[in-house]
């Protein structure tokens, strides 16, 4: 399912950095309460990464933590601390 907002005139390649988007076509959307789910796979290995909102999250890029420690940082691309996932992460059952 396309984003709106990556469809937009808003939306900047540029932002992408050249990374690809980690959502798999075909794979059914979630829908949790009124909101629409997609699932997001690592870039590396295709592990599960959860779940991102379908019609507001323009570009998805997922690595793993065994992949991330395997592979090291990817130049120019911050990376989220610990603190802050575990801080944002509500457990959620699809």
């Amino acid at each position: 399912m396309p984003s709106p907002l990556r469809d937009s005139l808003f939306w900047s390649r540029e932002l992408e950095q050249g990374l690809p988007d980690c959502r798999l076509a075909g794979v059914p959307t979630v829908v949790l309460g009124r909101q629409k789910w997609e699932r997001v796979f690592c870039a590396n290995c295709g592990a599960d990464g959860g779940l991102v909102t379908a019609e507001w999250t323009a570009h998805v890029f997922y690595q793993c933590e065994p992949c991330a420690l395997k592979l090291g940082p990817i130049p120019g691309v911050d990376r989220v601390p610990d603190a802050v996932v575990a801080a944002n992460t509500k457990p959620v059952i699809p």
